[in-house]
């Protein structure tokens, strides 16, 4: 009765059709008949504070002061492409929701509230996404709303995400600009013994995948949340944005190598979550014009689940010691795989990230943020690959091409082999090239060529001569890291042995040009000879630099990356705590590196940050 009265109120329809942004109209030759339940006003606790997840806290009661209505399933494909006809297309893309009764997946957000308008102009009544407040309490006082659902398709709610208010909450609804719209349902945490209701995900608001679909309420609409979203980070706070005017520490001619340092310190009031400390794992670093350090990693209970999130710590100019960690970037409930971040020298920091909608990382988009102020800001994600397929596992090798390219390469497959992909935005980011896409899997050998980089997490940059050097892990030729080249901007490859032994798992090399004009590579050995300052040989094991002056034909000089001086250190992710001496240097780990204006060279692994100049470099011996 409530609800019939309500489609007569012609003021209130006007009112809230304002708000929506639509006509009301009822076409009743279009209208659907969707099955609508009536949801009583009424209280709950929400939220967990015992058995549930870090962002179910605090339990708070909350009050829905009035009915609503909300589709008793979600809605179908059949009903959904009589908004949307080419909807169609989506139908069985990855084997699933191929029937008309199925339920209606590859929906983005604004796809989900574009539909909500529409169906509002057919029933002459305002319609819109469930609440998240709204969604848990229909699915505690109704459930058997939910039951049909399974662990097959989440709903996405009205809200953007952000932490729950404490307090006693009226019709609550999150926040207005978060850039993450919440959704619930579905599957869950790898952790099982999360409860079903309470758990909350989210997502960015443009993605399409095939685990979130639709209900649609009638009712009235909560006011939401103010804008304050999340604290600030530890990264963000009182960073100096004066440009900083570089100065070595030594003069250039000098050989200088530091004590290493750690970068990945957890607090513990956050290890529980969101961020963690079984496993911190694929950095990246970026220089920033006011003179900081910037490293990104991502951080989680274990690689193939949903828990991941994107830690971030700053070195602030003039300090030997990083901050703690904090949160940097987080899709809840996703695995958020790997991130890079990367200074485009004028000023502009990138952040890449890949997604995942499920645990694993084999459906992936990729994600793009920019920052203008030393990263202290950064602009709403934009997914630069939307596809949910595999190609969008950034590795932090960025760089741009001589013609201002920017180059992101990702991993092409989730194996050992298969090799990796160039991703190229000729506009500064705003559009984005994909060269391999459609083309045949290269085979990796000695003369061939093909359009995918040889060997995965590739180490990639671009030489004087406008050639594009690669190595990566996988895809050995003749027992040896493969080599690639490509002398048409990164569209083609030619493969090749490179003189270094091939990596393996949990080790991750990097490639850099030097603002000396040397190529850089870092890498790991289980064993190779040496040769000291003094003319001496010795075998040494772990990570090692090596030099190239004429585009990667020839590496000459090597150095094992060790002072000398006897370390225990924690390398984190598998490498945990390892021994480095004369002939041990770190045994594994995931490297990035960047160069700072002022020539040092900063390189970090998993967990460990290592700063050097060229000139201690040159002071490697030549290959005996």
């Amino acid at each position: 009765m409530r609800f019939t009265m309500l489609r007569c109120l012609f003021a209130a329809v006007a009112l809230v059709a304002a708000v929506f942004g639509f006509t009301a109209h009822v076409c009743s030759d279009e209208r659907l008949k969707l099955p609508f339940a009536v949801v009583e006003s009424g209280q709950m606790t929400m939220g967990e504070d015992n058995q549930g997840g870090f962002d179910e806290k605090p339990a708070h009661t909350v009050h829905i002061s009035r009915p609503f209505e909300i589709t008793s399933r979600v809605i179908t494909n059949a009903e959904y492409e009589r908004f949307e006809p080419e909807h169609r297309k989506w139908r069985g893309v990855t084997r699933i929701s191929k029937q008309d009764d199925d339920p209606a997946v590859y929906v983005s957000w604004h796809d989900a509230v574009a539909f909500c308008r529409w169906l509002g102009q057919q029933e002459g009544v305002p319609c819109r996404l469930p609440t998240e407040a709204e969604w848990e309490f229909a699915r505690r006082s109704r459930p058997q709303l939910f039951a049909q659902d399974g662990a097959v398709v989440e709903n996405w709610c009205l809200d953007g995400y952000g932490p729950y208010a404490a307090g006693v909450l009226t019709d609550p609804m999150g926040y207005a600009d978060s850039p993450i719209k919440v959704t619930r349902g579905g599957p869950w945490k790898s952790s099982d013994e999360l409860p079903h209701t309470t758990n909350r995900l989210g997502n960015v608001p443009g993605d399409r995948n095939r685990v979130v679909g639709i209900r649609v309420v009638r009712g009235h609409l909560p006011k939401p949340l103010p804008s304050k979203i999340l604290p600030t980070r530890r990264w963000q706070r009182e960073v100096v944005q004066s440009r900083h005017q570089w100065k070595s520490p030594v003069p250039a001619n000098v050989p200088w190598f530091a004590d290493p340092i750690p970068f990945a310190k957890i607090p513990s009031e956050l290890a529980g979550g969101p961020l963690y400390t079984e496993h911190n794992h694929c950095p990246g670093v970026a220089w920033c014009p006011n003179g900081d350090l910037l490293a990104v990693w991502y951080t989680t209970v274990e690689e193939w689940g949903r828990e991941h999130a994107i830690a971030a710590s700053r070195l602030r100019q003039g300090r030997a010691v990083w901050d703690a960690a904090d949160l940097f970037w987080d899709v809840p409930d996703r695995n958020d795989h790997t991130s890079t971040i990367w200074s485009d020298d004028q000023g502009r920091l990138y952040h890449f990230n890949g997604m995942a909608v499920e645990g694993g990382w084999h459906d992936l988009a990729l994600l793009m943020r920019e920052s203008r102020d030393n990263g202290v800001t950064w602009t709403q994600p934009r997914i630069i690959a939307p596809q949910h397929g595999f190609g969008n596992m950034p590795i932090s090798s960025t760089f741009r091409r001589g013609d201002g390219a920017i180059c992101l390469p990702c991993d092409a497959v989730p194996g050992a082999n298969g090799g990796s992909i160039l991703h190229i935005s000729k506009d500064d980011g705003r559009s984005w090239l994909l060269p391999s896409r459609g083309r045949p899997a290269p085979q990796f050998a000695m003369g061939n060529s093909g359009a995918r980089i040889a060997g995965i997490h590739a180490a990639v940059d671009q030489w004087t001569d406008g050639s594009i050097v690669a190595v990566g892990r996988g895809d050995a030729i003749d027992d040896r890291m493969p080599l690639s080249i490509s002398r048409d901007g990164g569209l083609s490859w030619t493969y090749a042995p490179s003189p270094f032994p091939p990596i393996a798992g949990g080790q991750r090399a990097v490639l850099r040009r030097l603002r000396e004009k040397v190529l850089m590579l870092v890498s790991f050995t289980a064993g190779s000879v040496f040769t000291s300052a003094s003319g001496t040989t010795f075998t040494g094991q772990g990570m090692f630099a090596a030099l190239s002056d004429d585009g990667g034909k020839t590496w000459p000089l090597r150095k094992l990356l060790t002072d000398g001086k006897r370390r225990t250190l924690d390398g984190h992710a598998w490498t945990d705590r390892f021994t480095m001496d004369a002939t041990h240097a770190e045994p594994k780990g995931y490297l990035a590196a960047t160069q700072t204006p002022d020539g040092i060279i900063h390189l970090i692994s998993s967990g460990i940050h290592y700063r050097f100049n060229l000139a201690w470099l040159r002071l490697a011996n030549r290959d005996p």
